[in-house]
């Protein structure tokens, strides 16, 4: 095979790629900034909604009361420390491929809950009201 084959098909490997990765553009910085409520949840836990402020803190809302938390994240990878009455509580969630879903995985049960911007169209279709 001549060299120039292999660019050629280097080049063509290289432009099928660029078009995949394209499909799932790279979030802005901001994208976790804002209100997220409980969309489903296959355990039905209690509704609540998880509140990112640019400040890296944030508020777990819900109806027996808010819980504060600090909050990083690093590609799809969000962590969350929870004051939990006194007590530091790690948790951490990953977003969906299009950064518009954060899971929440449980490893006792094994089932993920899922939560959408509250500005979100999705919102509307949640199965938890």
């Amino acid at each position: 095979m001549s060299s120039r084959k292999v660019i050629v098909g280097l080049m063509a490997l290289l432009a099928s790629l660029g078009a995949v990765a394209s499909g799932n553009p790279a979030p802005t910085a901001d994208w976790l900034l804002g209100t997220w409520v409980l969309c489903e949840d296959p355990d039905s836990s209690p509704k609540d909604s998880l509140q990112f402020n640019a400040d890296g803190t944030g508020l777990v809302i819900r109806a027996k009361g808010n819980v504060e938390f600090l909050h990083k994240h690093s590609g799809q990878s969000v962590s969350l420390l929870a004051n939990a009455n006194g007590y530091a509580i790690p948790i951490e969630l990953s977003s969906s491929p299009g950064f518009d879903k954060l899971l929440l995985h449980s490893d006792k049960t094994g089932n993920t809950a899922s939560y959408v911007r509250s500005d979100s169209p999705q919102a509307g279709s949640c199965s938890i009201k």
